[in-house]
């Protein structure tokens, strides 16, 4: 399972926080973060009785969205009150019933400049297979996340990211999968999650990394 701890720096109300909520989830993770480049907050969400696919179903039901369909991961998107705000559901790692919530919240002002740049990949990731189409990061809790779209299986993505990680000397943990893949050097984490999406058949990979306390 994917384990996040952080201090809470900042937290706010909202139709989406309340709906993770009242859908059994725990609050781990809120810090304000740079999310393509301008102004947001990153918080995540744990669930220990929900499949990632049983709650994106849930999450798109009570908020209207559309449905993601089963084996994939990508963003749902919740516009109100002038926020943006992008919900991330990825799976247990060693596929029991349980899942995390990223959350990243915007003003839609923010959300636009961000647009017009174009993504990169964060320091410290390496040469990442994949063209970047989002990211975030925290100087704070040391955080980054990012996806990148490429060709190929998931299967192929992951191992390629794989690659890159162990080249720079992480050791990967045993609860690794095909495609989702843990990581771990002294007081880092890592973690590599790639699926396809059925519409376009491009390959999405997602990588957040915590590099520890400074």
């Amino acid at each position: 399972m994917l384990a996040l701890h952080a201090p809470i720096f900042h937290s706010y109300k909202g139709q989406v926080p309340e709906t993770l909520s009242a859908l059994g989830g725990t609050s781990v993770y809120s810090t304000p973060t740079q999310v393509n480049g301008a102004p947001g907050t990153l918080s995540a969400y744990s669930f220990t009785r929900q499949t990632a696919a049983e709650l994106s179903a849930a999450l798109t039901a009570r908020l209207k969205l559309p449905p993601v369909p089963r084996g994939t991961t990508g963003f749902l998107t919740y516009q109100a009150d002038n926020r943006v705000q992008r919900i991330l559901v990825l799976p247990s790692a060693d596929n029991t019933d349980a899942c995390v919530v990223l959350l990243f919240d915007q003003s839609v002002g923010d959300t636009q400049r961000a647009a017009k740049a174009e993504a990169t990949w964060p320091n410290g990731l390496g040469a990442m297979p994949g063209t970047p189409r989002f990211s975030a990061s925290c100087d704070n809790t040391r955080t980054t996340f990012v996806t990148a779209e490429t060709h190929g299986t998931p299967e192929d993505a992951a191992e390629s990211a794989a690659a890159v990680l162990r080249a720079q000397g992480w050791k990967e943990t045993p609860a690794s999968t095909p495609t989702f893949r843990l990581f771990s050097e002294r007081n880092r984490f890592c973690a590599v999650f790639a699926s396809r999406d059925p519409k376009t058949g491009e390959t999405t990979l997602s990588i957040i990394q915590r590099n520890g306390s400074r």
